[in-house]
This record gives structure tokens, C-alpha cells and sequence, in this order.
């Protein structure tokens, strides 16, 4: 049940009004309402993996507990050891156990031995974020940076609350669970900016998103017979596509646990305006980004900190691998996260990785500031065809074609008035969050004019009406 569909308006809309209504007047109350929501719409996607989902919470929600009881410290230790294990073994069978078959049986056929069988694995519905959640709260315990919950239904809540639940954000105990303690009071200008965000979210989805979708789709189904200017062009929409996929959702996710009262961590913050590979990270998937950054970059910089540069280097890429190989089992987005690992070497040894820049703070960027952007944005294009491709060899073509000398001959590509709203839609999108880039989110326009506002909405909801494209899914559900 995707958020731009009427199966969940027509899910949504009891659900809040019987949340605000009979719900209200206590906190555990209102958790009973949001598990019972969220469970019944963790079924209605995927029944098959509820059970999964059940006891994954359950075993973590005593092994929290365990940890933080423990008074011997190696004892303690082999209790996260043993949370990380089953975690991480859960995630590996189901998301990666059929990579690893494969590429081994690749090996066993070069030796002339016989290959093994992969098997029929079905990938559960937001098993990436809800494990990731999961670890970084057992560390987080293991750490003392959060008491360990005491409360199954708190806990259950922190982890199946239905807005995130599919493709995040990867929400940290810090910030959610203390929500989920304390009683949420109905706040109109809370509740009317989560149906903005909403508004903004299903924009991007259904209006931007999936008219690109349609245009890089025909790209990529036959590239080969393309000239490389028509498979610039489709790696250009694709990279647009990409970004208004996953921050529509996330935005959609936001404004609707803001219809609860409960504010969910930003996940995008204007990342195709920043002008080095460091600032388009901290504006990129914000949620993963701080959760490698905190318990994988950092423990692993600290280890290797005594090889200076180069350690930082090492810790930055193979943070970076993982990310890569965090989205599905395919070196090509092994090769997406390597290059963006790489692309911070030139920040490491210019010093320059945890500077802010001020090219771009005024409403008219600076003639330097414009360059760096639009020459990172060309490289986020070229290394989003890995993240696009189906395969290395696919991915290797494709660049192959581009830079061929057809990159210079005309487009083979129909540019109709489709394509010519899709591009005008698309300059609002980013003029919106070129003016909002330092507000909470891109289309904050709670202090307008009334006149303004109303203008906004209206045209926004018949640009979806108009020009909007179903879609059943997002791209991030497949990760």
C-alpha cells in the first residue's frame, strides 16, 4: 500500500481521525493505536513476513534489556556481539545469501567443479531499515547513550510505526522513543504542515518522479541503439528521477507522523545544491549517511587513526563499500559506493571535509559557487548509471556509448509537451528548494501570505491531477 494511492487515503483517514478522537488521552492509549495501524499495514503489503518482523522486535527488544542489566562487561559485550550476529545474519540470508551463492559458483565453474543452486528467497518488505534501526539501538544501549526500553508496546512501536516502516527514515532511538513516552497533543500548525509536506512529497513522486521515469525507461530499454547525447539525457532525468522518488517518499513518510504528532529526522536536505562530495552527503539519505558515519566510519577511523591520512582515507571508502552494498546484492552498486568513497580523497588532503562553504548561502550563488555545483551535479549523473544499471557489463556499455563521438550528434530522443512539463515542473521543484534550502523542509511556507499558500496548494494539487503519473511503487522498496 503505497502513500500515493487511494487504498491509503482510504486507510489513512479513519485511522487519524479515530487516533485524535478516542485516542488522545493517554500515551499508551495512542501507541495502541499506531501498532494496531501499523501492523495491519505491514499485512496488508506483505503478510508473509510479519512473523519475521514480530520476532525480530522481540528478540531485540530483550536483548536491549539484557545489555543494559549486565554488570560484567565482557558479558555485556558478547550480548551486542550476539544482537549484531542474528541481525546482521537475518539481513545477509535474506538479501545477500543468493549474491554470494552465485559469485561462488562463478569460482566453482572456473575450477571445473559443479555450481551450487541459488534458492527462491523472497526479499521482506523494509528489512534494511528496521535492521539497521534495530542495531544502532542495541548499540546505542551498549554505549549508554539511551536507557534501554522497558515497554513492549513502546518498543513495538519504535520499530513497526507504519510510516517508516518500508524505506525509512532509519530512526534513532534518541529521537523516537522519547516521542513515543509522553502523551501528543493535537497541534494544528504540526498537523497542517505534515499535510504540506505530504502535498510536497506526492508532487515530487507523481509529477516529476514518474514522468521521468517515463522518459529514462525508454532510454535504458534499448541504450544500445542510442547515441551517447540521448543516454546523457536519460542518465541526466534518471538522476532526477532518483531524487524526487526517494525524497517524495520521504517527505510523504514525514508529514504523515506529523498527523500523529510525531516528528520523524529529516532525510533530505537539498543535496543537488552542494558543491562538494561531503556537503551532498550530509543533504543525501540523511538518515543512512549519520548511521554509517556514527557506528561504522567512526570506530573504524578511531582504530585506524595512527596511518593519518590514509586511514581516514581507507575508513571514508570502505564506509562508503558499505553504503554502496547496503542498497542490493550487485557489485554494481558496490562500484556506486566505492566511487563516492573515492570521491572524497581530494577533501582529505585539501582539509576541507568538515568545512562549510558559503558559495551558495545568498539567493544569487557566486559564479564559483554555480561552477562547483553543477560539476559535482554532473558527476552524481555519471555515477548514478552504476546505481541504475542492471549489471557491470550493462553499466560499462553505457559509458562506452556516452562518451563514443555520438555524444555530439543530435538527441534520438521525442521532446514533446510531456517532456517540456516535465522540465518546467521541474525547474519549480528546485526554484522551491533553492528558496527554502535553510528552512525544516523544502516547502515550509507556513509564514506566506494566506493568499500565497492557497495559490501554492491549488496549483500543486491540479499539476497532480493533470500531469501526474500512477506508480505502485518507489524505487527504494526494492532495497
Amino acid at each position: 500500500m503505497v502513500f500515493n494511492s487511494f487504498g491509503f487515503l482510504a486507510f489513512i483517514i479513519p485511522v487519524v481521525l479515530l487516533y485524535w478522537i478516542f485516542f488522545r488521552k493517554s500515551s499508551r492509549l495512542q501507541n495502541i493505536m499506531l501498532l494496531l495501524s501499523s501492523i495491519a499495514f505491514y499485512i496488508i503489503g506483505d503478510w508473509r513476513f510479519f512473523v519475521l518482523l514480530a520476532i525480530s522486535t522481540l528478540i531485540n527488544f530483550y536483548l536491549g534489556i539484557s545489555i543494559h542489566n549486565q554488570k560484567n562487561d565482557k558479558k555485556k559485550s558478547l550480548t551486542l556481539r550476539l544482537g549484531v550476529i542474528l541481525n546482521i545474519g537475518l539481513l545477509l540470508y535474506f538479501k545477500y545469501f543468493n549474491f554470494f551463492i552465485t559469485e561462488f559458483s562463478e569460482l566453482l565453474n572456473i575450477a571445473g567443479l559443479q555450481s551450487l543452486d541459488t534458492l527462491n528467497i523472497i526479499l521482506p518488505l523494509g528489512i534494511s531499515f528496521y535492521t539497521f534501526q534495530l542495531l544502532g539501538y542495541l548499540i546505542d544501549v551498549y554505549n549508554e547513550e539511551v536507557e534501554a526500553n522497558h515497554s513492549l508496546l513502546e518498543f513495538s512501536v519504535f520499530v513497526l510505526f507504519f510510516p517508516k516502516i518500508l524505506s525509512g527514515p532509519i530512526e534513532r532511538a534518541t529521537n523516537l522513543l522519547p516521542q513515543l513516552q509522553k502523551v501528543k497533543e493535537f497541534k494544528y500548525e504540526v498537523f497542517v504542515d505534515g499535510l504540506r509536506q505530504i502535498l510536497w512529497g506526492l508532487f515530487a513522486k507523481v509529477v516529476i518522479a514518474e514522468n521521468c521515469a517515463a522518459l529514462v525507461d525508454s532510454v535504458y530499454v534499448d541504450y544500445e541503439s542510442q547515441p551517447g547525447s540521448t543516454l546523457l539525457i536519460g542518465a541526466f532525468f534518471y538522476a532526477i528521477q532518483l531524487y524526487a522518488d526517494f525524497s517524495g517518499y520521504s517527505n510523504m513518510a514525514i508529514g504523515v507522523a506529523k498527523l500523529f504528532g510525531i516528528h520523524l529526522m529529516r532525510n533530505f536536505s537539498t543535496p543537488f545544491f552542494s558543491v562538494n562530495i561531503a556537503d551532498y552527503w550530509r543533504g543525501w539519505h540523511i538518515s543512512l549517511t549519520t548511521w554509517m558515519m556514527d557506528y561504522v566510519f567512526t570506530p573504524l577511523s578511531f582504530m585506524l587513526r595512527k596511518y593519518g591520512r590514509q586511514g581516514l582515507i581507507i575508513s571514508i571508502v570502505a564506509t562508503f563499500i558499505l553504503v554502496g552494498f547496503w542498497h542490493g546484492a550487485n557489485w554494481t552498486f558496490v562500484v556506486y559506493g566505492l566511487l563516492h568513497g573515492l570521491y572524497f580523497i581530494p577533501l582529505v588532503y585539501s582539509g576541507k571535509m568538515n568545512k562549510s562553504n558559503d558559495e551558495l548561502n545568498g539567493l544569487i550563488p557566486s559564479a564559483i559557487g554555480l561552477i562547483k555545483m553543477l560539476g559535482l551535479f554532473l558527476l552524481i549523473v555519471l555515477t548514478d548509471i552504476f546505481f541504475r544499471a542492471p549489471d557491470l557489463s550493462d553499466a560499462f556499455k553505457y559509458f562506452e556509448i556516452l562518451f563514443s563521438a555520438s555524444l555530439f550528434k543530435r538527441p534520438d530522443i521525442m521532446i514533446g509537451s510531456t517532456t517540456n512539463f516535465t522540465l518546467l515542473f521541474m525547474s519549480i521543484y528546485f526554484a522551491v528548494e533553492w528558496i527554502h534550502k535553510k528552512k525544516s523542509h523544502d516547502f515550509e511556507i507556513s509564514k506566506a501570505p494566506l493568499v500565497v499558500r492557497w495559490a501554492s496548494y491549488v496549483t500543486i494539487f491540479i499539476a497532480i491531477l493533470v500531469f501526474g503519473r500512477s506508480s505502485e511503487t518507489f524505487i527504494y522498496f526494492q532495497f
